[in-house]
């Protein structure tokens, strides 16, 4: 029996519902990023077409969410998410029985596109549910949530990966796929309102959708300086396993404590963002947020420049630059479906089409320039960092005009 909205366990249990939706796509991304050395190994290929399944997972996400947007609009929240934890699961539960590496980028892919189906409506839900500054409060709170996952998941990746085998990693999603699935059944109310739920959709009304959304200048601006910040991220996140495992030749079992310090930054900022938007808007939250990212961005290229890199510089710089999206995405999100709430599922698509399509992109350039350096690592995620800056600043201009 879904929970009633003016019940006390209404709040805390839809944003675990929630934080656990929005966390399918980082367990998916983090659980094997020590176990890609392994799987190279197993398929006889390098390491780097291992590396490709990270890059062609952030590919279909983004076309998950690119599709998955004006459908949730058309056919409700509910359906969408239900459907998109589907395919992932049954994605999950076929990787391990592949022979090919090939075989695995396209059931990424498959795997990657349900996680964007499901992921995109989550916070459609808030934004069905709640406006105004409870929108990034609850956006940050979730996405604290969410945040244990990166957390969690190496951990249970690297135990799953050194004890059992890589397959069990993927066993291991596609249970986590079935029991959030079995959670929204019992517990999951729809958010749409009954009357705009058509349950079809025309290519006009799918593409008018997204129209509506780029004839916002603010909205763009605001959503291109949120892709490149969290396109950042996603450049080390694609070049840990090489950075820590290979560059500085760590041991596979400290992995989950490199990444664990960048998640509990991120998750003290959030917190710190949470109490400080009762006095402050979300917009100049947001800035220091870049400010800070920009500023690690910095420590790490200058880190990056001499040949034989400072471990402890590029390791502090990464977990400034990660802990800062605690402040980044929660507020530009709540700002932009602020903006539109009438399109929110259309435009928190455009959120997570054009986050994962650039990252995609931009997290592909270390790999184009590697020299078996960390420079190529450390002068995109500045780069990242600075059009971001960029770009709010224009936004900025648009909101004071």
């Amino acid at each position: 029996m879904p929970i009633n909205r003016h019940s006390k366990y209404f709040l805390p249990s839809i944003t675990l519902l929630l934080a656990m939706l929005t966390a399918m796509s980082p367990l998916a991304i983090d659980t094997y990023l020590s176990s890609m050395p392994i799987m190279a190994d197993y398929f006889g290929v390098n390491i780097s077409k291992v590396e490709i399944s990270l890059t062609v997972y952030f590919l279909g996400f983004a076309l998950g969410n690119f599709f998955g947007g004006p459908l949730s609009d058309a056919f409700g929240r509910k359906t969408l998410a239900m459907t998109g934890i589907s395919l992932y699961g049954i994605a999950a539960i076929i990787i391990p029985f592949c022979s090919s590496i090939e075989q695995v980028w396209i059931l990424r892919a498959i795997q990657a596109f349900g996680g964007g189906f499901a992921s995109v409506t989550a916070m459609v839900f808030v934004r069905d549910w709640f406006e105004g500054k409870q929108v990034a409060r609850l956006a940050t709170v979730i996405g604290m949530i969410m945040m244990f996952a990166p957390l969690v998941a190496p951990i249970i990746g690297t135990a799953l990966g050194q004890l059992i085998g890589w397959h069990a990693i993927f066993y291991f999603l596609a249970v986590f796929a079935l029991v959030l699935w079995i959670l929204f059944v019992i517990f999951m109310s729809e958010s749409r309102e009954k009357h705009l739920i058509e349950r079809r959709i025309t290519w006009k009304q799918f593409i008018g959708k997204y129209l509506i959304f780029f004839r916002s200048k603010k909205a763009v601006l605001l959503l291109i300086a949120t892709a490149f910040s969290m396109s950042g991220m996603f450049v080390f996140i694609t070049s840990s396993s090489f950075m820590y495992l290979e560059y500085f030749g760590l041991e596979p079992r400290v992995f989950p404590l490199l990444f664990a310090a960048n998640v509990a930054l991120n998750v003290v900022l959030s917190f710190v963002n949470n109490r400080l938007l009762k006095k402050f808007e979300p917009q100049s939250m947001l800035k220091f947020g870049l400010v800070l990212q920009l500023l690690a961005g910095l420590i790490i290229f200058i880190a990056t420049l001499n040949k034989d890199a400072n471990f402890s510089l590029v390791f502090g710089g990464v977990v400034l630059y990660i802990g800062s999206l605690g402040m980044v995405f929660g507020n530009a999100t709540a700002t932009i479906l602020n903006l539109l709430p009438e399109i929110s599922g259309s435009a928190n698509a455009m959120i997570g089409v054009t986050r994962f399509i650039m990252s995609f992109v931009v997290g592909s350039m270390p790999a184009l320039f590697y020299n078996g350096t960390l420079l190529p690592i450390g002068s995109t995620m500045l780069v990242c960092s600075i059009i971001a800056v960029i770009f709010f600043w224009s936004f900025n201009k648009q909101v004071i005009k």
